[in-house]
């Protein structure tokens, strides 16, 4: 088959809306499929793979020379650490995310066993699933600490791959981070739902109600209705809406969490005395709002 045509590439987003047209360009060319800019995978024709196959490695033919392309393309690219290694599980490639994965280069890992580059009991059990892997050529997937980056948690997905078996390493961390961060939030509200007396509402960057639970609607007497939008330093007893908003402007600015003791204006039309917790919600770094516990006095 002749391979004049240049590889072609689509977003992910393209290819999964006109699939049909994609499928009908593989025919011609390779389609390198991308995901946030970065090569993903390759689409392509039951014929053009089945003549790579059967393409001889030696000679150097322009049909090899397009395959090494695109597979040097993608693994120079990809996010995800790949590392390639034979039966005996010595390494044969790895790509640049895998070598500062690792901080070490691809001369100090190729040729090296898996067993002497990551000596550790963690990394022995990566080494059992890849040999799983070459026992039974199918892939698995699971999530491991790093012990060359404490810290850090990594996605691992170890697959078939010519001449042996191959994994790809993606950093999971935030991911991880955030699920844990979810558990805790959970627990929170459990918590604070267990307390009578404890309430919890959320302002914006202005400082104005966004968020309320049932318990500070509760110990206002209002609806959500009526104190969405509604400035928090509206809703406390005058004499204290200076010292408030002082407060506020300190957490907005990147300060601690700060406490103030004032009284809520509830709609009976009585002050209730409350302690407020205030506390920034970080974004980036920055101050996107603001979390507030309300205390309640007996």
């Amino acid at each position: 088959m002749k391979n004049d045509v240049p590889a072609t590439q689509a977003t992910a987003g393209e290819v999964s809306r006109n699939f049909g047209q994609w499928q009908d360009a593989a025919l011609i060319s390779p389609v390198i499929i991308t995901h946030h800019g970065r090569p993903r995978v390759v689409l392509l024709s039951a014929d053009r793979y089945a003549s790579w196959n059967d393409t001889p490695t030696a000679g150097g033919s322009e049909e090899v020379r397009l395959v090494e392309t695109c597979r040097e393309a993608l693994l120079e690219h990809m996010a995800e650490g790949f590392i390639a290694l034979d039966p005996t599980l010595r390494v044969t490639k790895v790509n640049p995310v895998f070598e500062a994965l690792v901080g070490r280069s691809a001369s100090q890992l190729v040729g090296a066993s898996w067993g002497e580059l990551f000596p550790l009991p963690t990394q022995a059990v990566i080494a059992e699933q890849m040999r799983r892997v070459l026992r039974t050529g199918e892939a698995v997937e699971f999530e491991a600490d790093s012990t060359v980056q404490p810290g850090r948690c990594y996605g691992v997905r170890v697959f078939p791959y010519p001449g042996g078996v191959a994994a790809l390493f993606a950093n999971r961390t935030e991911e991880h981070n955030l699920r844990n961060r979810l558990r805790h939030a959970r627990a929170m509200r459990a918590a604070t739902a267990a307390a009578p007396r404890l309430a919890v509402a959320r302002l914006n960057i202005r400082g104005v109600l966004a968020e309320m639970d049932d318990d500070f609607l509760h110990l206002s007497g209002f609806s959500r209705v009526e104190l969405l939008d509604c400035r928090l330093t509206d809703i406390v007893r005058p004499a204290d809406r200076r010292a408030l908003t002082l407060a506020l402007e300190k957490v907005l600015q990147g300060g601690s969490a700060a406490s103030v003791e004032t009284a809520l204006l509830v709609k009976a039309g009585e002050e209730r005395p409350v302690e407020l917790s205030l506390a920034p919600i970080l974004r980036d770094g920055s101050a996107d709002g603001v979390m507030v516990l309300i205390l309640a006095e007996t």
